[in-house]
C-alpha cells in the first residue's frame, strides 16, 4: 500500500463497510454487472484506433462497417436536462462500443465497454479538467506489455502525462498486488489512461493471449463521505465501499502523476465483475470545479446495469435527488430497454439501464 500519514478519524463512517480493499469477483445484486465507461468523444474512428487497433480493446461490430449518425428521441430526451442547448433535440449521435478485456464476472461473459458516443448538432466544448479537480475521471486499464503499448502510442504523438513520459515503479496500491508499473496517457479527447502493468500478472477473465488484463475507474471527487454514500444509497447494498483510515500519498505517486500532496481513497467492487470502481479526495483542491455538458468530448459517466430501473428510481426519489430527463422516470430507449442518468454531487453521471423488465408496445409508433 502506498505510505499512509496521518490518520483520520472521520474516515470511518457509514459509507465505510469493507475493513480491506476488494479484490476476486462480487456477486450480481440489485445492479446485476457493469454496463460501460460512457465517453463523450470528438471521432468515433479516432477513438477506436487508440484503444482498440494500439491498445487492445475488443470491438463490438467489425472494423470496417460504417457507424452513421442517427437520432433517438429516448436518447436524446434522457440527458436534455444537461445538455445545456437551446434544443437539445437537434442532436444527433454516433457510438463504437469497445469491450474490456478481463472485466466480466466469467470467461467469455459479457464484458463492460467504452461506449464512445459522437454528437452532434448541438454547441460542445472540450473537458479538460485537472486531475484533481472533482468531476474528473479516468480509467485505469492493465496491460500485459506497458512498454510495447506506450511505444505504440508514443509512436503515434499520444501526449503522456507522467512526467518524463517513461512508467514509474508504484510502491503499492490497495487491493493491487505484485510488483506495479504504471504511466498516465491521454487519448484522443484528452481523456485520462493510466496503464499499468503488474509482476506476477493478476488473475483475470480475459481470454488467453489478450494485451488486457481488466480495468478499473477513478473518480476525482469532492467528498468520499458525501459521494460514497450516495452511490451505496442508489446502487444497493452490494456495493460496498473500503476508505482509506488515513491520507496516502508518497513519491512514486508523485512521480507517476505529477500532483504534490495527499489524498484519500474509497474503494467498491461493482457488482457481478472484478471492476473496481475507486473514489479519490485530494486534500488540496478546486472548491470552483467546472461542470461539463453532457455532450462536451471529455467529459463521461458510468452506467450499471440494473435488475429493474424502478428499484433503482425509487431510490433516487427517496434521496430527493432528480434525473436528467424532464420525465424525471426511466426512458425507454428501444421496446425493452429502459435507462436514466443522475448527477453525483461533482457533476458526474451515473446511469442505469434494464432490459426485459417492462415493454413499451408504442416506442416505435
Amino acid at each position: 500500500m502506498l505510505l499512509s500519514v496521518l490518520p483520520i478519524a472521520s474516515a470511518q463512517t457509514s459509507c465505510s463497510t469493507l475493513d480491506a480493499p476488494p479484490t476476486g469477483i462480487a456477486p450480481p445484486g440489485d445492479a446485476l454487472r457493469p454496463g460501460h465507461l460512457g465517453r463523450q468523444i470528438g471521432d468515433v474512428e479516432d477513438i477506436t484506433h487508440f484503444y482498440h487497433d494500439l491498445i487492445g480493446f475488443e470491438l463490438r461490430g467489425t472494423r470496417e462497417q460504417t457507424r452513421p449518425f442517427f437520432g433517438n428521441r429516448g436518447l436524446q430526451e434522457v440527458a436534455s436536462l444537461v445538455q445545456g442547448a437551446p434544443d437539445p433535440y437537434q442532436q444527433v449521435s454516433r457510438v463504437v462500443l469497445l469491450p474490456i478485456p478481463g472485466t466480466a464476472a466469467a470467461p467469455g461473459g459479457p464484458e463492460m465497454t467504452i461506449e464512445a458516443i459522437q454528437i452532434e448538432g448541438i454547441a460542445k466544448k472540450p473537458f479538460h479538467p485537472l486531475l484533481t479537480d472533482p468531476g474528473a475521471s479516468y480509467i485505469k486499464i492493465i496491460v500485459t506489455d506497458l512498454d510495447k503499448t506506450l511505444a505504440l502510442l508514443k509512436g503515434e504523438r499520444y501526449a503522456v502525462i507522467t512526467p518524463g513520459g517513461s512508467p514509474v515503479d508504484i510502491s503499492g496500491w490497495p487491493g493491487m498486488a505484485g510488483k506495479i508499473r504504471a504511466v498516465f496517457v491521454r487519448d484522443p479527447d484528452g481523456y485520462p489512461v493510466e496503464l499499468i502493468e503488474q509482476t506476477p500478472a493478476p488473475d483475470s477473465t480475459a481470454a488467453a493471449g489478450s494485451k488486457v488484463l481488466g480495468a478499473r475507474v477513478t473518480i476525482v471527487v469532492d467528498n468520499i463521505e458525501k459521494t460514497c454514500s450516495m452511490y451505496q444509497s442508489l446502487v444497493g447494498p452490494d456495493f460496498k465501499f473500503w476508505v482509506s483510515p488515513s491520507l496516502m500519498g508518497d513519491k512514486s505517486y508523485e512521480d507517476l502523476t505529477g500532483i504534490p500532496g495527499q489524498f484519500r481513497l474509497a474503494e467498491a467492487m461493482v457488482p457481478g465483475s472484478p471492476v473496481v470502481m475507486e473514489l479519490i479526495e485530494y486534500k488540496k483542491h478546486n472548491k470552483h470545479f467546472q461542470h461539463p455538458h453532457f455532450q462536451d468530448p471529455g467529459a463521461a459517466h458510468f452506467l450499471f446495469m440494473s435488475k429493474d430501473d424502478d428499484v433503482m428510481i425509487d431510490r433516487v426519489k427517496k434521496d430527493g435527488l432528480h434525473t436528467t430527463s424532464p420525465s424525471d422516470a426511466p426512458v425507454f430507449i428501444s421496446p425493452t430497454t429502459r435507462m436514466f442518468f443522475v448527477t453525483d454531487p461533482q457533476g458526474f453521471w451515473l446511469e442505469f439501464m434494464d432490459n426485459g423488465v417492462k415493454n413499451n408496445p408504442d416506442f416505435n409508433k
